[in-house]
């Protein structure tokens, strides 16, 4: 992967809508001053559930794949995370083990910020510690909206909304918005909203061929981020979504 000079790395993390983008100034830069730079080749974990503890890791370049610890069996895949996404905070503020597991889906820029040195800093400056929890707000609210994208009982619907999430084009966006692609299959897209593969295939054509997105071998591109979003939202006309099968 091309390198990206230090001033490009701290500005993508400081400029994310994401709760670090909108940290106190100070916080940002004693954070970033503690940070190692790492690179993690595709398929390699960052962290995982089974892991004692994780170190806080912030995705300076690439994408990387969230799985849940919770549930039955093989968890499918939940989200999908780019430039200026967060990890590890809840395992650096409970000292439990990470309750996800994060893989890097192609090779990825990471800032690595040891968990020993976080400590250190909210030690030392306390009232910081409110800059932490809402870090874990934010994963809770990313989980939260996958949940809800699931309840969405219009197909086409339900799609634009996880399309968009997986994207990184809905809050807490991704600090490269010029960026509208996700490497992702149908296999795993159909899973996320819950329906077949021909079904989903028969929505993503559609999609297309308003001119919401393009497609191409296992990748997808958001081409009217806007259109998409009046779709998902229910503002837009909509082929036939049908029900889920």
């Amino acid at each position: 992967m091309p390198e990206i000079p230090i001033a490009e790395r701290v500005a993508l993390l400081t400029r994310s809508d994401g709760w670090f983008g909108r940290a106190p100034r100070e916080f940002q830069k004693a954070t970033l001053a503690r940070c190692e730079w790492s690179i993690r080749r595709a398929a390699q974990p960052v962290y995982q559930t089974a892991d004692e503890r994780a170190d806080l890791f912030a995705v300076v370049d690439g994408t990387v794949e969230v799985y849940s610890r919770f549930g039955i069996g093989d968890n499918p895949l939940l989200h999908l995370a780019h430039e200026g996404t967060w990890a590890g905070y809840g395992s650096v503020i409970s000292g439990e083990p990470p309750r996800a597991t994060v893989v890097a889906r192609v090779d990825t820029l990471l800032a690595r910020v040891p968990r020993r040195a976080m400590h250190e800093l909210l030690a030392a400056r306390p009232e910081w510690w409110r800059v932490m929890s809402t870090a874990a707000m934010e994963y809770g609210d990313i989980a939260i909206a996958a949940f809800a994208d699931m309840l969405i009982p219009d197909n086409e619907r339900r799609c634009a909304c996880t399309v968009l999430r997986i994207s990184g084009l809905r809050p807490p966006r991704r600090a490269r918005p010029d960026r509208r692609d996700v490497i992702v299959t149908q296999g795993e897209l159909a899973a996320m909203v819950d329906l077949s593969r021909t079904t989903l295939v028969e929505i993503l054509r559609r999609f297309e061929r308003r001119g919401l997105i393009e497609q191409g071998y296992r990748t997808l591109r958001v081409v009217d981020p806007a259109g998409l979003t009046a779709l998902a939202q229910g503002h837009a006309p909509r082929g036939r979504a049908g029900t889920r099968r």
